[in-house]
């Protein structure tokens, strides 16, 4: 984020700003991040089994 003592930091007034633009902005950031994390980590796959299945495997 830009401190305001930042050179590259710009004031825009509010009168010119759109606060919907600003948050589907950032939620699509988000959203992109949130799949960037998700394709890094290998998907988990949990197999549930029921009793009588597993008696079964055990029993083998």
């Amino acid at each position: 984020m830009k401190h305001i003592l930042d050179s590259s930091f710009r004031y825009k007034p509010s009168f010119d700003t759109d606060v919907r633009k600003t948050f589907e902005r950032i939620r699509r950031q988000q959203q992109a991040q949130a799949r960037g994390t998700a394709k890094s980590n290998p998907d988990v796959r949990v197999k549930v089994l029921q009793l009588e299945q597993l008696k079964k495997i055990s029993s083998s």
